[in-house]
């Protein structure tokens, strides 16, 4: 992971202190007085506080961090610095940082990075894209291969032995069917993920998600090894609206 300087010193920029022990478990990292609250586990916050070690975070001047969740999304709350809002593309900074986070730490798990005054209440919430929760971002450009009518994207993340043995998985399964459908095949940090377009009624459908799941099961003990597989319910667009895991 490489080091983002400007960014680092954006994040140093945007923090600030409080001297209150009332926010949770309380770790030290460096110069950061660090807290997480009973839903987020040890691993977790340790594997946080080394994350922002290993970023040159801890360095600066003296500041408060808290790590909670909200259901499935984890909160990364910050006692913010009064000016916080005068620094140039904050926003965007957050973002960058927000998907770095996600990915080296949480397993691409949605996260929340709040401003907050010197008592942890929020004062401003900035969310990874609302049109790509995801924010896949391909290791190259786009390779298809087409299987009865159904296109196979993918990119250099999967072998073509890997989208062959997924091409004629599909076939099997009955999921093509000659008509033209688009699906994208890639991994990310060892799990397979399997995008495809569905209706937005199938969205947040248990029945359509559970055979989602399953049919995530059998994509992995069938085709990859067991190795993890995860299913995308995705807008006309790809953009990610429900994940589903095995």
């Amino acid at each position: 992971m490489k080091k983002n300087l400007i960014f680092i010193g954006f994040l140093a920029l945007i923090l600030g202190f409080t001297g209150c022990t009332n926010y949770g478990t309380q770790l030290t990292f460096g110069n950061i007085e660090f807290y997480y609250t009973d839903d987020i586990t040890e691993d977790e916050a340790e594997a946080t506080g080394d994350y922002l070690e290993v970023i040159g975070l801890t360095e600066g001047e003296e500041s408060s961090i808290q790590l909670a969740k909200d259901g499935d999304t984890y909160l990364f709350r910050v006692v913010a610095a009064e000016d916080y809002e005068d620094i140039e593309n904050y926003e965007q900074n957050v973002k960058t940082f927000l998907y770095s986070y996600s990915a080296e730490i949480l397993d691409g798990e949605e996260v929340e990075f709040h401003y907050c005054d010197e008592y942890f209440k929020t004062l401003e919430v900035i969310k990874m894209d609302d049109n790509s929760s995801d924010n896949t971002e391909y290791e190259d450009e786009l390779d298809i291969e087409v299987y009865n009518g159904t296109e196979i994207e993918y990119d250099n993340s999967v072998t073509f032995s890997e989208v062959d043995d997924f091409g004629n998985y599909l076939i099997d399964a009955g999921f093509t069917d000659g008509t033209t459908k688009s699906v994208i095949l890639i991994k990310q940090r060892g799990t397979y993920i399997f995008k495809l377009v569905v209706d937005e009624a199938s969205w947040n459908d248990p029945e359509y998600i559970d055979i989602a799941s399953n049919f995530a099961s059998n994509l992995s003990y069938d085709i990859f090894d067991g190795n993890p597989v995860e299913v995308y319910l995705c807008d006309d667009y790809f953009n990610t609206k429900t994940k589903v895991k095995m």
